[in-house]
């Protein structure tokens, strides 16, 4: 196996017992996503579990390749891609993610989001089981919100709702070098105009007023976690449970 020997050589010379736990950026490529010194990649491999598809990220090293892999891939309205984070962990594994895309449209607007799938891969560059973490980390909404002229004169001129969804995972500062990394997920989220919300009739508020033509951030969906893996579940789990944000991150 051509794969397992490059991959040991590589981490032998430059990842021995003390690995720093952080992401190294991805650049999307054609054909895969690459660290900027072309050391590794990460490609798609499709399958299939039960009655569903599925997508896995792999790693390869300089000069590999598989006949199996892709770079993109689209189910539906749900399009698939390498995750632009890779982290080399201290027993010559990774983790790397999926970027799993979902749109759509409806009357008077439509919304696009990004969640991302993170796995935990071995020293040969293969996933060991399922994702060990999976959170949103990006969304834009518009939603119409005007349907006459008295609407637009109680909107302010506003007629669309914008929410809109962003998250950082990161390395913790206090990570360590061995096993796996605590994890910070830190998110914002916001609404505009100031005051709507997508579970009411933004039309049954008070009018708005040119104070108002504002993107609020959202107090309850603007936080920040620490996830920590736990061995037994085989997944990461938050310091505290994640409040519902599906307004902001469902489109």
């Amino acid at each position: 196996m051509i794969l397992p020997v490059l991959l040991s050589a590589l981490l032998q010379a430059g990842t021995a017992s003390s690995v720093d736990a952080q992401f190294q950026p991805l650049k999307l490529g054609d054909d895969d996503a690459c660290t900027a010194d072309g050391r590794w990649c990460v490609v798609l491999v499709e399958g299939r579990q039960g009655d569903e598809n599925t997508v896995r990220p792999v790693v390869l090293a300089a000069g590999s390749a598989r006949t199996d892999a892709t770079r993109a891939v689209s189910y539906g309205q749900e399009s698939y891609q390498p995750w632009r984070g890779l982290m080399p962990l201290a027993d010559g594994g990774f983790l790397a993610g999926v970027d799993v895309g979902a749109s759509a449209m409806y009357s008077g607007g439509g919304g696009q989001s990004s969640t991302v799938a993170l796995y935990r891969l071995d020293a040969a560059g293969d996933a060991t089981g399922g994702p060990v973490l999976t959170v949103p980390v990006l969304s834009s909404l518009l939603i119409r919100a005007c349907f006459g002229e008295k609407d637009m004169g109680q909107r302010a001129g506003a007629c669309h709702d914008e929410y809109s969804f962003e998250a950082k995972l990161t390395a913790a500062p206090d990570a360590g070098s061995g096993g796996m990394p605590t994890l910070i997920y830190a998110t914002t989220a916001t609404a505009y105009p100031r005051g709507v919300s997508r579970s009411k009739d933004s039309l049954e508020n008070p009018p708005l007023k040119p104070a108002d033509l504002v993107a609020a951030r959202d107090p309850t969906c603007s936080f920040e976690r620490r996830f920590t893996f736990d061995t037994a579940a085989g997944v990461y789990q938050p310091d505290r449970p994640l409040p519902d944000c599906s307004d902001y991150t469902v489109p």
